[in-house]
């Protein structure tokens, strides 16, 4: 092979990658073969005639490369392997992997040879993969609204195709809203925003309605795109892919849409990106929707326990770490920041005539594994003394070993003071009855003596004797029900 020039330039046409020869600034290239143009949408031409030409192509964030290549002709290492990014003609971004040698020097010349390789697709995947960690690791915090996250993400995939123009729409009520895209005009998004689903409702509305994707390679000429196609036009849009996002119940919930300003038809790689966005929407929206109403319903709970005085509480036995809710801060009159919770933290509190009592209530929940419900006092660090109702329930291991405790105290303390003065005001009430009793049944005994003295009088008319007798038995009537007065109020006193 070495004697016939025609065999080797054949083989080497045939190699998958472009093997190529140059001085080592890069700028006169003395050999490429045709697959160069396959790969970088220039001719061999471009390359060959133009001093400087490669230098052109490179992606403006990675110039410094240039570097890597002069460092082989004074360096020790004779070989490596660079990765960057070239432009091609069209002006789509693919990656190159160039596999690059010393050849050799002659009176101070030296001459690289390599094989550049298209690691588009590799790179690409990988570049895809730390977006949507980055994605998710965002869409984690609560803080940041939904349409930022997808705004972060559709940015990023605009990054890997720069030719391609993204966007998103919910669906609600069979409508598209709240649409989100980083690149396509504001007039075009405001103009689709708010129409129907269906089968005639370009790209995205005919995905939403019938749940499958819609490739649209030529917007002039597709039916499904007669009433949106002027506005699309008007903005250079010409082709249109969307994939529906659908939840677990099957459900439509967005579309996802990737727009391009030539008529195009997606290559496989493009459609494996279509699925991975969308599998990835699905996960982005389905967690923020469970999120925030798990969110919401935290939100409404630490609200009611607020309202209803009513705080819970956890406590990890053997590390004896205890944890509060908001409102059982609240209740013990405590700032979370200047008190940490322990048991005997929470012990110090309770009012010095319940310690004992509530200490060997817990102990029997420790000791039986049953919960239990009782009544303390605590005291505040203003003094106050408030009164809880409390509940406690214990999780144990496998071996029944005591694992941790978790309860809950409703403050009671306006409804005992409640009934502490309905009963104050009881027994002002019976006291006052004890008084007016007495008031009443002196002068009773008084009556019932005269009654007496006139009915054992000689010579007494019958009659008189008859209603002497009535007037006698109520007022013996009248004098239990003053006795029974005094005996009740004796017994409450």
């Amino acid at each position: 092979m070495k004697n016939n020039p025609e065999q080797l330039y054949t083989l080497l046409q045939s190699i998958e990658g472009i093997v190529w020869q140059a001085d080592t600034g890069m700028q006169q290239f003395t050999f490429i073969t045709g697959r160069v143009q396959h790969i970088t949408g220039f001719s061999p031409e471009d390359w060959l005639d133009r001093p400087g030409f490669w230098k052109t192509c490179i992606h403006p964030e990675d110039l410094h490369v240039i570097n890597d290549y002069l460092e082989l002709k004074d360096g020790g290492v004779k070989s490596r392997t660079l990765e960057y990014r070239i432009i091609r003609a069209d002006g789509q971004v693919i990656w190159i992997k160039d596999n690059v040698s010393l050849l050799g020097c002659d009176n101070g010349v030296c001459l690289l040879g390599g094989i550049m390789l298209d690691n588009t697709v590799a790179e690409r995947l990988k570049a895809l993969e730390r977006l949507e960690r980055d994605v998710l690791k965002l869409n984690s915090d609560i803080t940041v609204p939904l349409n930022n996250v997808l705004f972060n993400y559709l940015q990023g995939l605009e990054a890997l195709f720069p030719q391609m123009q993204c966007s998103i729409h919910r669906i609600e009520n069979g409508r598209m809203v709240n649409g989100v895209s980083p690149s396509l005009p504001v007039e075009y998004m405001n103009g689709i925003t708010g129409v129907p689903v269906g089968e005639h409702e370009g790209s995205c509305g005919s995905a939403a309605a019938s749940g499958q994707q819609v490739i649209v390679s030529d917007i002039e000429t597709d039916d499904r795109w007669a009433k949106y196609r002027l506005l699309a036009l008007k903005h250079q849009l010409r082709a249109c892919w969307s994939n529906p996002v659908i939840d677990a119940d099957g459900e439509v919930m967005a579309t996802l849409a990737m727009y391009y300003q030539e008529t195009k038809t997606p290559t496989g790689e493009e459609l494996q990106v279509m699925e991975k966005a969308t599998a990835l929407l699905r996960i982005i929206m389905e967690n923020r929707g469970k999120t925030e109403i798990i969110s919401e319903t935290n939100l409404l709970m630490l609200q009611s326990q607020e309202l209803a005085h009513f705080g819970n509480w956890r406590w990890d036995v053997q590390q004896d770490v205890v944890s509060w809710s908001p409102t059982l801060y609240i209740i013990y009159g405590l700032n979370p920041q200047d008190f940490k919770a322990t048991f005997a933290g929470y012990q110090a509190l309770l009012h010095p005539e319940d310690r004992a009592r509530v200490r060997q209530i817990i102990e029997n929940v420790l000791q039986s594994g049953e919960g239990t419900e009782f009544e303390e006092k605590v005291i505040r660090p203003n003094g106050d003394i408030r009164y809880l109702r409390s509940w406690a329930k214990l999780k144990t291991d496998a071996q029944g070993a005591p694992v941790e405790m978790i309860g809950a105290c409703l403050d009671i303390t306006e409804t005992v003071i409640q009934m502490q003065a309905i009963e104050q005001q009881n027994r002002k009430l019976l006291d006052i009855a004890w008084m007016q009793s007495h008031m009443i049944r002196s002068p009773l005994t008084r009556i019932m003596a005269l009654i007496e003295l006139i009915k054992d009088a000689p010579e007494s008319d019958p009659e008189k004797i008859e209603l002497l007798n009535h007037l006698l038995t109520s007022a013996y009537e009248l004098d239990e029900q003053v006795k029974r007065i005094n005996k009740k109020a004796e017994q409450t006193n």
